[in-house]
This record gives structure tokens, sequence and C-alpha cells, in this order.
């Protein structure tokens, strides 16, 4: 068949021409979203900003004070932070990162074409390339992700082992100069991809080298059968053998030399924290949502090709067989599959709960291009051209190749603006005013912490001198309150569930352990608890970030500590990663090697390279086999389809449409849900959540003339906790009751349901009944409007902040502590025993005072055993004169208190001048166990904390807490329930002893929402 095959030079040129093609689609489908900025909505980018912004601003100091409380950026192989550094002076941070990454998928494009024309022909690899740009791996990888060491090192490693093949070939010293070099530049991008690419990449290439030299017969072997053979054989590929092992020392060399600050680090401060868990490394068949995002995506577009591209690794490309590089498309696609089966725990074993395992399908989607290539080949010019053809006609091929294209640009361009339709990040987030807050007036003697940034955190770390406990690089993480739970950063902790909010907590609760003043928050969500744990907020930024703070915090050391690198390792950390790269390119100058003489010594001539070509019946045996397995060979051009008549073709290209439609219309059906009363449920309450109140109000049939606007006025009318601050964790129908047959106009329905909303002060769980009515298009809730609507000016109005206000110093207010014990109590009968130090304090000077209660207890020797902060248990605010109960547990994380080892303890109680929080507009009435909460203010109380103080006739003797979920509008009032007993085991430590309770008293800590 004409163009089936290509002579050398043709197929040279056809394939440079498909790189060409490739290299301009990509500048044109992700290099304009990169230069766009589409990479700031991605998961890692800024992190490598940040990173970027560090090397820009001290090269050879690798020491990073921003996060952590410091830490060593030898802990990240650094090449692509250096480029960000080094392109920032002209394009900015963001420009550089985005010139970064075109750089690094151009070199991948071209090592994706180099690479594959190792095992496959210049055409086929050309495709490959065209592929590599379709590739929704790609897309997601770096429009979704954001990977840019992950792009930047496997282009590095692709083009390496080109020289490394001809190196085994031929041994030319020069090849080995370049492989060593680009293999040294990989190791600088990232050691992982040359760790693993070791296995999944270069050894299958470099055995299938080896066995090619099997086949091509040396000068002077021995020809005789038998054991001789095996001798023979072995005689042949040892000098492949012997520079195969020269490049692996190379490259271990390579991988220890370039990084070995970092293998140094590793070893002086290993990793030693809770695993974080992964979506990639979930079982795909139970959680969908992960094996969509990490499997079906990156597949998607490869997965028509998939079979067809193994089954090509199974023949030979003139003598080098593709069986190797096959395997390890197959190990790397099992390995992708995460928790889905136990083969990939068994295999990578500790490394399973440390490694994303999204990285190898990855690579298994690289991997496979260039066999993917072969299929493409086909299709255009080969024997898939003559199969389709024959059957369907050449303008059914057209069509359908046409389609297959389409396709996969639709898909591509899908999965890169998967983050304009799929919010994955907060909008974007102006970091200006706010670095000028935290670096004007003194604020940057003290630490910050953000809340709902997302990744956009490291952006303003990059942009401000200032410093956060928090962080975006879980590896360098070392305080014992973010390595004992699996959550990634505090930053997003309500969506790590309890263990995230936990250690939350402990950072909101004792902030003077960490400096911790600010807080600046752009998630509702926490508001009420900053209040409730004795923040005060300030107002909002410039772009509505709240600002909260904490008064009475220290400063921070003029000198923070550090840990001190050795001069060489800091000078082999800035230049040897470096200069990896610039050498790697100077190695393409290196003149090309000359004929070596036969050398006179037996063991020089022994692994010298001397193979002739291969007999013509080379093989025969191999492909011979291939083609007695149960799918046939066809290999390009082999085979001769008869052409079918005019009317087989259109019969056979209508049953295809049909077949097509069908499937079409399959999948529809049976991913369509079933309408049901309880679907409609769930969709309402999912659509309330996720505050897609338009969709939300789809699901209603209004009643008694029910508008939009009035009922989101209404449904702003519940209040609490979950208007705006919770989030939907379950929902479970306890009950359906129909009227009539379910499936008939008219049926009316009524929804008995159980909510569970995730607060940010715990879960909360609440009981709702609903009406539907079955109508033409489908179930629809019955809501008609609130008989008693709030007034509209119910929420206090946002106060502004300047960026450059100056810090308001802390003004000491004395406190009087009155009674104090140290208690032990279970916190359910059977529990172990826990401690804690309740007690009452009073405010005795003559202003307003922003209270922190802190308590600690130690052992007979006089170490700390523990200390934590009075948390929801108080009045964090006092008026003069004022007293509050309060009550100290300990615990936090990391926090383990034996009773028996508690011999001492101590309260200390610090007060600081505050105007805030200190009106006393809600009035408590109480009557046995139940309390009415009456709001003589005019603004709302949207959740208020009823703290119980039960007393004896030494003093406080129990402290407890309930919160009021619904909100109390002004001039009216809600009733609650509070627990007046003490818990089970109660008894005391130290202090004043029981006593029998003699009454309750009982005091309001209320929460009010600002809104503009």
């Amino acid at each position: 068949m004409p163009g089936a095959q290509l002579a050398p030079a043709q197929d040279e040129r056809a394939g440079r021409r498909l790189l060409a093609f490739a290299v301009l689609l990509l500048l044109v489908l992700h290099g304009t979203q990169l230069i766009s900025g589409s990479f700031t909505r991605t998961y890692d980018a800024l992190i490598h900003v940040y990173f970027g912004a560090h090397y820009a601003r001290s090269f050879f100091d690798p020491w990073e004070s921003g996060w952590y409380t410091g830490f060593s950026l030898t802990s990240y192989p650094p090449l692509s932070h250096y480029l960000i550094a080094l392109l920032s002076g002209p394009l900015g941070l963001l420009g550089a990162f985005a010139a970064t990454q075109i750089l690094a998928l151009v070199g991948l494009t071209v090592g994706i074409y180099r690479f594959g024309r190792v095992f496959v022909t210049a055409r086929a690899a050309g495709y490959g390339a065209v592929l590599l740009v379709l590739s929704s791996a790609i897309a997601e990888t770096v429009q979704v992700f954001g990977q840019l060491p992950t792009t930047l090192s496997l282009g590095l490693l692709l083009n390496a082992i080109p020289f490394a093949v001809r190196w085994v070939r031929t041994g030319h010293r020069t090849e080995l100069v370049r492989a060593a070099m680009w293999t040294a530049a990989t190791t600088a991008a990232h050691h992982v991809t040359t760790l693993f690419g070791s296995v999944f990449f270069i050894a299958p290439v470099l055995l299938a080298v080896v066995l090619e030299g099997a086949s091509r017969p040396r000068p002077h072997e021995d020809a005789r059968g038998g054991l001789r053979r095996v001798g023979r054989r072995v005689y042949r590929v040892a000098p492949r053998v012997y520079r195969s092992a020269v490049y692996g020392a190379a490259a271990i060399a390579a991988l220890v030399i370039v990084v070995l600050p970092y293998w140094l680090w590793s070893r002086a401060d290993p990793i030693t924290q809770v695993p974080i868990p992964h979506g990639s490394r979930a079982n795909f068949l139970v959680r969908r949502d992960f094996g969509f995002m990490f499997w079906l995506v990156p597949w998607a577009t490869l997965l028509p090709l998939y079979w067809d591209a193994v089954r090509r690794g199974l023949h030979a490309h003139r003598g080098l067989p593709r069986w190797p590089i096959m395997a390890s498309v197959l190990l790397l696609s099992l390995l992708g599959t995460g928790g889905t089966t136990p083969v990939p725990k068994a295999l990578l074993r500790g490394a399973f709960d440390i490694l994303t395992l999204d990285r190898f399908t990855f690579w298994a989607c690289m991997l496979i291009l260039p066999l993917a290539g072969l299929s493409i080949e086909s299709w255009r010019h080969g024997a898939w051209r003559v199969f389709v053809q024959a059957r369907l006609g050449a303008r059914v091929h057209h069509l359908l190749g046409l389609g297959l294209v389409t396709l996969a640009l639709l898909l591509s361009v899908g999965v890169s603006a998967l983050t304009y339709y799929r919010k994955f990040q907060p909008e974007r987030i102006d970091v200006r005013p706010l670095a000028q807050y935290l670096e004007s007036g003194g604020r940057d003697r003290y630490r910050y912490m953000v809340l709902g940034f997302g990744d956009q955190m490291a952006w303003l770390s990059a942009n401000t001198r200032a410093t956060t406990p928090d962080g975006n690089y879980h590896s360098a993480r070392r305080l014992p309150e973010l390595t004992a739970t699996p959550v990634e950063r505090l930053e997003g902790a309500k969506y790590t569930g309890v263990p995230g909010l936990g250690s939350l907590r402990q950072f909101m609760t004792t902030p003077e352990k960490y400096n911790l003043r600010f807080m600046l928050s752009n998630d509702a969500f926490y508001d009420p608890a900053l209040h409730m744990l004795g923040w005060e907020r300030r107002g909002a930024l410039p772009g509505g970030v709240m600002v909260w703070e904490r008064p009475g915090i220290p400063v921070l050391q003029p000198r923070l500590p550090r840990r001190e690198l050795p001069v060489w390792q800091r000078l082999m950390w800035a230049l040897l990663p470096s200069s990896a790269p610039a050498l790697a390119l100077l190695s393409l100058l290196l003149p090309p090697a000359r004929p070596r003489r036969r050398s006179r010594w037996p063991w020089v001539r022994l692994l010298a390279e001397d193979s002739l070509d291969p007999p013509a019946q080379q093989g025969a045996w191999w492909r011979s086999w291939v083609r007695s397995l149960p799918f046939r060979s066809w290999r390009t051009a082999q085979l001769r389809a008869r052409r079918r008549s005019r009317a087989a073709r259109w019969r056979n290209s209508a049953l295809l449409l049909g077949v097509l439609v069908a499937g079409v219309v399959a999948a529809a059906a049976l991913t369509r849900p079933a309408d049901t009363p309880q679907r409609a449920v769930l969709g309402y309450w999912d659509d309330v959540d996720f505050k897609r109140f338009g969709a939300a109000y789809r699901w209603i049939e209004p009643q008694g003339g029910l508008t939009e606007e009035r009922w989101r006025l209404d449904l702003s009318v519940v209040g609490g906790l979950r208007s705006g601050y919770a989030k939907l964790d379950s929902l479970k129908v306890e009950e359906v009751t129909y009227s009539g047959a379910p499936g008939a106009d008219g049926t009316l329905a009524t929804v008995r349901s159980r909510l569970t909303w995730f607060t940010a002060l715990g879960n909360v769980t609440e009981e709702v009944s609903q009406d539907l009515r079955r109508t033409p298009r489908g179930w629809r809730l019955l809501v008609a409007p609130v008989l008693t609507p709030r007034p509209p000016l119910r929420f206090q109005p946002v106060p502004g902040v300047q960026a450059r206000a100056p810090l308001t110093p802390d003004e000491p207010v004395a406190l009087r502590i009155l009674n104090q014990r140290l208690v032990a109590y279970r916190p359910a009968p059977g529990a172990a025993e826990r401690v804690a130090a309740v007690g009452e304090v009073q405010n005795v000077g003559g202003t307003g005072a922003s209270l922190t209660l802190t308590a600690a207890v130690r052992d007979g020797t006089g170490q700390e055993l523990a200390r934590n902060n009075a948390a929801e248990t108080f009045l964090p605010w006092l008026n003069p004169g004022e007293r509050t109960p309060f009550l100290i547990t300990f615990d936090g994380p990391g926090m383990t208190v034996d009773v028996r080892d508690v011999a001492a303890y101590s309260v200390r109680a610090q007060g600081v001048a505050s105007p805030l929080n200190l009106s006393r507009d809600v009035n408590l009435w109480r009557r046995g166990a139940q309390v009415r909460v009456e709001n003589a203010g005019a603004t709302e109380a949207t959740l208020t904390n009823v703290v119980a103080a039960l007393n004896d006739a030494r003093g406080v003797g129990w402290v407890t807490r309930t919160y009021l979920m619904e909100a109390v509008p002004p001039m009216q009032s809600r009733e609650v329930t509070v627990p007046l007993a003490r818990p089970a085991g109660y008894r005391v430590l130290l202090g004043p002893a029981a006593a029998p309770t003699t009454g309750a008293q009982v005091f309001a800590n209320v929460f009010r929402r600002e809104e503009p």
C-alpha cells in the first residue's frame, strides 16, 4: 500500500514535520492558557511559585522561615524553582512559572518523539508527540494539578534515554557523557522521576537493547550448537550488558551527588508523621469520584487505543523487542489503580502511603504514546486504513478519523477548562492589601494564618515577609499538632473533617504558643469558632477578607532559630542542580566520537562493539508465536482485504451509526437517576449546601405566591449555624409516605429525613419533614412563604480595615482568680479518665478585657505534662467587675495526661484591654435545665453559647456549655436545654474538696453575623 512504509529519509522528514506540528499545537492549546494565568486555579502551581520566590530573594540560603516556623528547602529538588527565580526578573513570578511550564512541555514533547524513535518509526513517534499534546493526561497534569517538576523532569529523562541507547549500542563515550548529564538534570528537577524512571523507563529500554544484541552476531564467535549456543548469546550481549552497567552507575552517581544535601536532610530529619490520605490511593470501585479524577480522566483520550497499542508491544522494531516497554506500561497501569487491588500496596510497601499514585497513571500514559502512535500511523497509512475502507468506505474512514480527533480535542479542552466550571480553588484574591496590612504597623513581628484561601496562601506568602505556622508542603512539617493528624494544611481544615478541625482548634485555642496574632479569613465557616475561642473581629480588608486578631500575643524573637547547613552543602545545593541543565545542553556541542583502533588486550576486545547485522531469518520463531495468538497481527501494509460492494459499505456504515447512537442513548438512560422523592430532597439540600440557590429553587413548586427572592429571604430566616456556617455531611431518609400511586401526577409525598451538618464547632443533627408533589417536571417540594419575616436590618455592618493602619498596643488589665481546682472525670461511662482545671475569674481592672486563661499540669519532678487554654467553656470578654467560670481540658493533639502522674497544676489569667464584645443585650432566664434566651438588642444573635456553672460551697465545681443552633431575632426569644450535672467519675485531684452542688449560673457568649 503506498505510504504504509517509508524509506528512512522520508520517515525522518515525516516525523520531524509531525513534531513541529505538535510543538505548534502545544503552544496554541496549552501555551495560551498558561500565559493567561490558568495555572493559578490549579493545585500545586503556586507552591512552586512560592519556592521560586525564595530563591529569587536568597539563592544560596535554602532556609525558608515563612512556613511551619521555618524549614529547609533542601527537602525538594530545586531546578524548576531555580528557573522560576531566574525568569522572575523580566517576567515576574507568575510569568516565570508560565514560561518554565511551557519550556518543560516543549522538552517533554521533543522527549516523547526522541524516546519513541528508539522502538517505533519516526512517523509513529511524531504521531505520539501529537497525541501527547491532545492527551487528557497532560491536560490534567498541567491545567488541573499544576505539576511543574513532574513535566520538567520527565522531559529531561526522555531526552536522556536516546543518548543512553546510543552508548549501549555503539560504545561512544560522547553518548555516555550526554546520557549522564541529562540524567543529572532529571535528578535536579525531581529525584523521584530518576528513581522510578530508572525502573519503568530506562530499564525496559536498555533490556530491549541488550536483547537486540543477542540477535546480532560478532566476528570470531563459536558457531557450534548445544551449550555453546548459550555461550554465544552471552558473548554477543556482553558489551551491551557492560555498557548498561556503566550507565547505571553513572545514573546512580547523578542521583546521589546532584541532590546530596537532600539525602543528608532525609537521613538526619526523616519524615515521621501520620500519612495524609490521597484520592489516588482509594478503591476506585468504592470511591468512583476518585476513580474518575485519577484514572478515567487521564486515560480518557488513550483508552480507545489502549488494546491495540499494547498488542503492538508484542512485536519488534528492526530487531528491537518491544515487550519490555509493553510490560512496563501494564505494570504502571496496575500501580495507577491505587487501592482498587492489593497489588500496588504489596509492591510499594511503605511507599504506598507516601506517594501519590496518580503519577504512575501519568507515566503509563506517557510511556504508551509511541505505541499509540503506531496505531494512528496504521489508521492513516496502514492496516487499519485498509480494513476500515474495505468495509465502510473511504469517506466513513475519514469521518471517523475526524470524529476521533475532534473528540480528543474536546476532551483535552474540557479537562483543561475543568477548573473554570468546577471550582477547585476560591475566587482569585488580591494579596497586595493583605501583604501591606501584615507588613505595616509592626504586624510582621507576629505570625498570621489564613483560612479559606486554598493554594493562594502560597501566593500571599510569596509576597510578604510575614510568617505563618501553617503551610502547603507537608513533607516539611515538624510541629506535633500538624504531624499527629492526617491534615495537609490548616487553611482548609473543614475539608479534612474532625482531625483537621481538631488541629486548627489547637492553634486557635493556644495562639501564644506560635506567636499567632492574626487570622485572615476568606470563609465564614470558621467565624463562629473564632469568636467562641476569643478572637476579635477587626473588619474586612479590600477584597472582603475578614481580619481576626487575638490580643496579648508575645512578639517573635528578633532572631528565629534555624538549622544551619555547612557551607559546602549550601554551595553544592546552589551550584550543582542549577548547572546540571546547562551542562546537559553544552554536552550537545561535544564533537562526534572518532573510531577507535582495535585493542591488543583481549578483555577490551571482548567488551568492544563489533556486532554485525542480524541474518534475515533471525527472530522468525517469535513472529510465528505472535501470529498464533487469539488476535491476529495486522502489521503495516500486510493486510490485504477485499473491497466490499457499495451496498455492503452503506449497510455496515448504517449499522455502525446505529450502534453508536444506541450506545449513547443507553449510556444516558443508565446514568440518569430515577425520579423519586428521595432524589428531589437530596438534590435540593445538595444545591442549598453548595450555595446553588437558583438550582435549589428549581426543585420547588411555589405555594402561596412564593418567589425566588422571598424564598431566599425565608431560607436565611432559619439563621444559626446552618445559615452559612455549616456543610452538609450526610442526609439519611428516614421515612417516605405517599397519598396515591407514586408514578401518577398530582400524588403527594412526605419525606422525613435526618440531616447532619458539619460545623467548626462540631456536628449538628436535625430532623426535617418536607412535603412533595409529583408534577410533569418530576417530584417537587411544596414550599410556601414564611408568615413572620424578619426586619431587613438585622445584621451588623462590616467595618473596613485600612491596610496600613497602626497596630494598637496591648494594655494589660488586672484579673483575679477567685477559686480553682483540678478534677478528674470521664467523658463517657467506661472511658479513660481525663484531667481538667475548673474555677472562676473576675475582671478587677477599670476597663473591659479580653481574657486568656492557661492551665498546666506537672508530675512529681516538676516536668510539665500538658498545657492548654480555656476554649468554649468561659466568657472571653469581661466588663469591669464581671466574673466568668472556666473549664480547661487537656485533650488537644499530642496531649496525653495520665491521672496517676499528676502532682501539681497551675492556672494563669491574662487580660488585655478591649472595647469589643462587651454588650450584654441578651438576657437568660432559667427554670431547671430549660434556659430561655431573649435578645433585647437591635441585631440578630446568630449563635449563642450558653455557659452553665455548677457551684458548690467552695466555688465553681464544673462548667458545661450548650449552643443554641437557631438564631434569635431582635426582640424575640428561643429556648434551649442545658446539662446541669457533673460528668461520670467526677473527683477532685488538687484543690478544695468536692461538695454537693448548691446551684447553677448561666452566661451567654453571643456571635453576631456581619454583612456589608
